[in-house]
C-alpha cells in the first residue's frame, strides 16, 4: 500500500492524476467522506479508430459459438501428473478454451486435446527475474500475464529500463505448448504518460461476452487499468486523505466485470465501480466527469475508512444495486448500494477470503478461502455449502466460472493443483 507525505514530490505526484479546476468533488479530507477525488485528464488527444480487440480472422464468438472441448466428468483434477507440479496461484482460459495456469514462477498452458500442462519460464518479463502474479486468456491461442516489478524508487527516478520492468506480457500459444511473447504493455499514467506508477499487476480478469468482450480488467500497486488491443487506459484509484497530509491508494488484489461490464475494483480500504470503456475513446474511462463513478465507499460496518480492510475479492452487480467483499482477515461482506447498507455475512466458513465469482445463473456465490476449500452461498437462501470437489483444507486463490460452456466450469486454482467442475 502506499502513503506519500506532500513534500514537493507528493505534491507533483497528486496534481499528475488530473487538472483539479475541473473537479466534481473535492479530495476526501474526512474519514467518514470518501468523495471522488480522481483525476481527470486535461490534455488528452483526439481518439485514435477502435482497436480490434480480437486479431483479424478470429471471429468475435457469440453464444452459438462458443467452443467446449473438455471433458464433462464431474470434477478433473489437473497436479504433478498433469504437469502442474505445485500450489496454482491463477487461471485462465482463452476464446478457443485452451488453460492456462501460474504458480508464480512460470506459466503453464493445456492446450485443447491435451492432459498434460506444458511449463513456459522463458521470453518476456520472465528474463527479468520477477514473478508472474497474474493470468488472463485472450482471444484464441493469446495469454496476458501480469508480472511484479521493484517499487523501491519513485517515478522521477526510473530510468527507461526501469520502466520496462512489470506491467503486462501478451503471450503465443505455440502447437508444442509453450508460450512465445507478442506484445508487452509498457503501461503508464494516462494523464502524464511520462509518469511509470503502475508496475506490479496483482490481478486481471476479462471480459467475456457482449460489447466489451475482451477488454482486460488490472489492478495494480497503483490503481486500475483497462487493457484492449495493444493499447490502454490507466489510471484510476479510490483514494483518500487524513488530516490533509498524506493520500492514502492501497494495492488493488481484486477486480471483477457485471454483466453489463461496468469495471469493479477492491483496493485495500476502499471499493469503486466504474463503467466500462467507451468504444469509440478507450481514454475517456479515466475522466471522472464523462464517466464518474458508479460506487465510491469503503466497508463503513468494519469502522473508520482508515483502519485496515484488506480486500482480496469483490463480485457485484450494479443493476441489482448490490456487491460482495472478500477480505485476508475480515471475511465476506455485502454492500446494497442504494440505499446503502453493509453487513457481515452471517456463517462466512474462513475469517480469510481470496477469491469470489458470482454465478447469476443459479444467484450463488462461489468463495475461495485461505484455509478451508471452497464454498458456495446460495445468495437467496444464505445457505452455505463446501465444496466436496477441493480438499477441504485447501487454499483457494482463484475461483473463474466459465459460463459460456453447458454444463458451467468451475475453475478452482488452490496449493493443491487446479480443479475444473463440471458437477451442478
Amino acid at each position: 500500500m502506499l502513503r506519500w507525505n506532500f513534500t514537493i514530490l507528493g505534491l507533483l505526484l497528486l496534481l499528475s492524476c488530473g487538472d483539479s479546476s475541473d473537479r466534481t468533488d473535492p479530495v476526501v479530507d474526512r474519514p467518514d467522506d470518501p468523495r471522488d477525488p480522481d483525476e481527470v485528464p486535461s490534455d488528452r488527444q483526439p481518439a485514435p479508430p477502435p482497436i480490434p480487440r480480437i486479431p483479424p480472422g478470429l471471429p468475435d464468438p457469440s453464444p452459438e459459438e462458443w467452443p467446449d472441448p473438455w471433458p464433462k466428468d464431474d470434477v478433473v483434477h489437473y497436479g504433478p501428473a498433469e504437469g502442474l507440479p505445485g500450489q496454482v496461484i491463477g487461471v485462465g482460459f482463452d476464446d478457443a478454451k485452451n488453460v492456462y495456469a501460474i504458480d508464480g514462477a512460470a506459466a503453464y498452458a493445456l492446450p485443447v486435446g491435451d492432459t498434460r500442462f506444458h511449463r513456459t519460464a522463458t521470453g518476456g518479463q520472465f528474463e527479468r527475474g520477477w514473478p508472474v502474479a497474474s493470468v488472463a486468456g485472450g482471444a484464441a491461442g493469446q495469454v496476458y500475464l501480469g508480472f511484479l516489478a521493484p517499487e523501491d524508487g519513485n517515478v522521477f527516478t526510473w530510468t527507461e529500463e526501469d520502466k520496462m520492468y512489470g506491467d503486462v506480457d501478451r503471450m503465443l500459444l505455440q502447437p508444442d505448448g509453450s508460450l512465445v511473447l507478442d506484445y508487452h504493455y509498457k503501461i503508464q499514467n494516462t494523464n502524464a504518460k511520462w509518469m511509470d506508477e503502475t508496475r506490479s499487476i496483482l490481478t486481471m480478469k476479462r471480459v467475456v461476452g457482449g460489447p466489451h468482450h475482451g477488454d482486460l480488467y488490472l489492478g495494480s500497486n497503483h490503481g486500475a487499468t483497462v487493457l484492449r488491443g495493444d493499447a490502454w487506459a490507466d489510471h484510476r484509484h479510490p483514494v483518500f486523505t487524513l488530516d490533509n497530509d498524506s493520500l492514502f491508494i492501497g494495492y488493488v488484489h481484486a477486480v471483477d466485470y457485471d454483466p453489463q461490464a461496468n469495471f469493479l475494483i477492491g483496493a485495500y480500504w476502499m471499493i469503486a465501480a466504474v463503467p466500462p470503456a467507451p468504444l469509440d475513446d478507450l481514454e475517456r474511462w479515466v475522466s471522472i466527469v464523462e464517466l464518474p463513478w458508479l460506487v465510491y465507499t469503503w466497508p463503513e460496518h468494519l469502522g473508520p475508512i482508515h483502519e485496515p480492510k484488506d480486500i482480496r475479492a469483490i463480485a457485484g452487480d450494479i443493476a441489482q444495486s448490490k456487491i460482495f467483499v472478500g477480505m485476508h482477515g475480515l471475511g465476506l461482506s455485502e454492500m446494497v448500494i442504494s440505499p446503502r447498507s453493509w453487513r457481515s455475512i452471517p456463517g462466512t466458513p474462513d475469517t480469510h477470503i481470496l477469491s469470489l465469482e458470482w454465478e447469476h445463473a443459479t444467484d450463488t456465490l462461489w468463495v475461495g478461502t485461505a484455509s478451508r476449500g471452497l464454498w458456495r452461498w446460495d445468495i437467496a437462501t444464505e445457505r452455505w455449502e463446501q465444496s466436496p470437489f477441493v480438499p477441504a483444507n485447501a487454499r483457494v486463490n482463484q475461483v473463474l466460472l466459465d459460463d459460456t460452456v453447458e454444463p458451467r466450469a468451475i475453475y478452482a486454482a488452490t496449493n493443491y493443483g487446479l480443479y475444473v467442475i463440471r458437477a451442478p
